[in-house]
Parts: C-alpha cells; sequence; structure tokens
C-alpha cells in the first residue's frame, strides 16, 4: 500500500520505524500505520517528524495529533528497548574482555610460578 505524496512526514516516521522492527507486533504497527496514512489527509509537519527523529526520547508527544499518537509512543518504545539491548550487549562484551584479562593475568602469573 502506498502513501500519498502529501504526508511525507508520516512516511518518515513509518521508514524509520521499520529500521527497528524486531518483533512480530511491530511490523502489525507499522502496517497499521501504513494503512492509516494512506486514508488520512492530514500529515504530520515535517518539524515535528524532525524534532521526533532527532530526539525521540525527550519528544513531547502532546505535539502529536490524535490518530498518530500511539505510533508515535510505539516509535519512541522502539528506540528505547533498542537502547537497552545495545547497553546490554555492550555490557556483556565488557564482562567478556574483563574475563579474559582476568584469565590472562592467571595464565601468566603460574607461568612465573614454575
Amino acid at each position: 500500500m502506498a502513501i500519498s505524496k502529501s504526508n511525507q512526514g508520516i512516511q518518515k516516521l513509518l521508514s524509520a520505524m521499520r529500521k527497528l522492527i524486531r518483533e512480530v507486533n511491530d511490523k502489525e504497527i507499522c502496517n497499521k500505520l501504513e494503512i492509516l496514512a494512506s486514508s488520512e489527509k492530514e500529515d504530520i509537519p515535517a518539524n515535528i517528524i524532525k524534532n521526533l527523529l532527532d530526539s525521540p526520547l525527550t519528544f513531547d508527544t502532546s505535539k502529536i495529533q490524535e490518530p498518530y499518537v500511539q505510533y508515535v509512543r510505539h516509535y519512541i518504545y522502539m528506540v528505547k528497548r533498542e537502547k537497552r539491548l545495545a547497553e546490554k550487549k555492550q555490557a556483556i562484551q565488557n564482562q567478556k574482555k574483563e574475563k579474559d584479562q582476568s584469565e590472562k593475568i592467571k595464565k601468566e602469573s603460574q607461568k612465573k610460578v614454575q
């Protein structure tokens, strides 16, 4: 389903959301937004979309008109989830590095003892 050219703000939001899809629920929400955008004549203003995409964690959802609020909130949730997953991945990598370093130190100290 194609979104009309007059809904460029929604198209940008939808594109950003699709990049963050991790679950079936995310894909369904994107599909619903696409259907809504194709039938809705009103677009989200470009400056509001720019603010949302630039700083989603501090974005005020009261700036968004009603049919799109739930989709913006889900986008913000998706961004927070990505941030959380990236932090978790970084913590695991740091733990692995620490473990490798401690094993290396342990092996070196064992060699010195022998």
